[in-house]
């Protein structure tokens, strides 16, 4: 059994109960699970897992493939400011989009969740601008080591991954300085 803190970054439906969360993990980067009967009506689960959560989480690694096994959760924080203003939601949202996008499964590095775990509880408690979304992607293209003073953040993230999550230009046009 692994035990580990991360913060849920994505659920997909698993059948009919199920779900599979994929998480941001303090000691193991990207981590998916299987939750075979997390949305099934009274289950101990319920509750427990949505998404931006931040939770202490006890999986059975996988013996092939990576997808492994949820066996508990303890609820850490919820983050509900998160859900207080549609601007919010929509900003933490594209940060997590962003980041799934240019961050590999697996990749071992407590700098991802130090990254999504600070930006998400910064913008659970304070009103969403568009500076927050450029310091995000700054820090994102540093740990990335793609980040130079001449060049916008992301600039570099788009050269270098060729695709960022759709959206962008709409956040920031929705956002405050």
């Amino acid at each position: 059994m692994e035990k580990d803190t991360g913060t849920i970054l994505r659920q997909q439906a698993l059948g009919e109960h199920g779900l599979i969360i994929t998480w941001c993990t303090r000691q193991h980067g990207i981590v998916r699970t299987a939750a075979r009967l997390a949305r099934k009506p009274g289950s101990e689960l319920s509750g427990q897992v949505d998404l931006f959560h931040e939770c202490e989480l006890l999986y059975r690694p996988a013996t092939q493939g990576d997808l492994h096994t949820l066996s508990s959760v303890s609820l850490l924080s919820p983050r509900l400011g998160l859900r207080s203003k549609l601007s919010r939601l929509r900003l933490a949202s594209y940060m997590v989009r962003l980041l799934l996008s240019t961050v590999e499964p697996g990749a071992q590095d407590s700098a991802w969740h130090k990254l999504i775990s600070g930006a998400l509880d910064y913008v659970a408690t304070s009103e969403p601008r568009r500076a927050i979304l450029q310091h995000f992607e700054k820090r994102l293209a540093e740990l990335h080591g793609l980040y130079t003073p001449d060049q916008l953040p992301h600039h570099s993230l788009l050269r270098h991954f060729q695709h960022l999550p759709a959206g962008r230009a709409e956040l920031l046009d929705s956002l405050p300085g």
